[in-house]
């Protein structure tokens, strides 16, 4: 049963916002997401400012994104971090500042 209710919305500038619950259960639809922003856009922002809830998989998928951002030469940031996105990456012991990259040139 999914009881996750999670919005992902794109936006022209390259710009992902997701909100709500963020779990296992988004899981393939913000896979497809980050991977269809990366192919599309130049570069890419992920806002997390309203997100309610988030698990490993989430900052698993972020990190990935953040990989082949990096491997395709594309400059990607996860920007405005809610709360819960904090609370997960501190439950992880990852930091929240490696969520961003530079093109390498």
């Amino acid at each position: 049963m999914n009881c996750s209710e999670q919005t992902i919305e794109r936006s022209d500038a390259g710009t992902l916002r997701l909100a709500g619950a963020l779990d296992a259960y988004a899981a393939v639809e913000l896979c497809d997401a980050l991977s269809e922003a990366l192919r599309d856009q130049a570069e890419l922002a992920v806002d997390l400012s309203a997100v309610e809830s988030c698990d490993f998989t989430t900052i698993q998928l972020l990190f990935s994104a953040l990989r082949s951002a990096e491997q395709a030469g594309k400059p990607f940031a996860v920007t405005a971090l809610s709360e819960a996105v904090l609370e997960a990456c501190a439950a992880l012991g990852v930091s929240c500042k490696a969520f961003s990259a530079a093109p390498k040139e």
